[in-house]
């Protein structure tokens, strides 16, 4: 039988008290997951029933975030400030949080993720009854009905219809091309093709990619460690799993990031949409496992075990090139049955 999952309370500070009281009506609901300031004025809250939610929320000014912030920071003994933007941490009712300030955000903006813990807590028993088990699967021995879908198209050269199937079917996607191809206007053409409803995390160095759904946090890092906020694309990757997206772009492959970056591909938030500088689809693949061979975590792994884990992580390699009529597609990677044959 399941049982009350109550975190150990502790005494809320009156002006931490204050700030979470325009939240209180979505902490208090238990049908609530998750609840997301992205930025000034609106908070997006995911529930178990309708997904998620976008509220207007006039009192939720820049001042006040601000507020809210700097008593998170001092109920949680952190400093959140222009050098430390970062803060994961928990509330006094056992919720997490990670808030995000400027400039690992743009000037104005604040992020603040709240994850509500789970209120009950269920036996294998009670699993097994809820039909946990129902639909368990072996390790497949054929390609599944989307990845054959997807062949088919990709055999009928139906370029359009492909890119927007693999993209609805969350599967990570690389743009491969030399400098000024046209990866990034190739990219920004397919991320309107993702659901309205979906939360999407960018990671950029300079704010480039243009997203038009409305649950959106975009995170900067400053190239070469220059700038004044000391956090790398490691730290705003490892912050981005703890801010309930669905999908986490980063802006493009070129250092040892990529093996973290890959890593949380990995993780159950593919979807991805990135760029590398590579003159084919093969060759993006061989640039892939040389930055991760660049990674202190990639060092010591066999070139022929990465290219393998790279062949399972990276679904389409589309490749661009320049060429004196303009910029063309040169190539479309898809080959489901090589993934398959890994892991059968």
């Amino acid at each position: 039988m399941d049982q009350p999952n109550i975190p150990s309370q502790k005494t809320v500070p009156p002006a931490l008290a204050s700030h979470l009281a325009p939240l209180a009506r979505y902490l208090e609901r238990d049908d609530v997951l998750e609840i997301c300031i992205n930025r000034p004025g609106e908070v997006f809250v995911e529930d178990t029933v309708g997904g998620w939610e976008q509220i207007a929320a006039p009192e939720l000014s820049y001042s006040f975030l601000q507020g809210f912030v700097a008593t998170v920071g001092t109920f949680s003994r952190q400093q959140v400030n222009e050098t430390t933007p970062l803060l994961s941490g928990s509330l006094p009712q056992g919720e997490r949080i990670q808030i995000v300030c400027p400039p690992a955000v743009p000037a104005g903006a604040v992020s603040i993720t709240i994850r509500k813990p789970a209120q009950r807590s269920f036996s294998l028993d009670d699993l097994l009854g809820q039909g946990m088990f129902a639909e368990v699967e072996n390790a497949p021995t054929a390609l599944s009905a989307e990845d054959a879908a997807l062949l088919e198209l990709h055999r009928a050269k139906d370029w359009r219809a492909f890119l927007h199937e693999a993209v609805l079917a969350k599967k990570n996607i690389l743009v491969s091309g030399s400098t000024g191809s046209g990866k990034t206007t190739f990219s920004k053409a397919l991320i309107p093709l993702i659901p309205a409803q979906e939360r999407l995390l960018t990671i950029e160095d300079t704010v480039e990619l243009e997203l038009p759904q409305p649950n959106v946090v975009r995170m900067i890092y400053s190239k070469g460690g220059q700038g004044e906020a000391q956090v790398t694309v490691r730290d705003l990757l490892e912050s981005a799993l703890r801010m309930r997206p669905d999908r986490i772009f980063l802006q493009e492959l070129r250092d040892a990031s990529a093996f973290y970056y890959l890593r949380n591909v990995n993780t159950g938030h593919g979807g991805s949409i990135t760029t590398i500088h590579a003159e084919s689809a093969a060759l993006a693949f061989e640039q892939l496992a040389l930055l991760v061979k660049e990674s202190d975590a990639g060092r010591d792994l066999k070139r022929n075990e990465i290219k393998d884990m790279l062949y399972q992580m990276v679904d389409v390699v589309v490749q661009i090139t320049k060429t004196e009529a303009g910029r063309r597609v040169r190539e479309v990677y898809f080959d489901p049955s090589r993934k398959l044959a890994q892991t059968s």
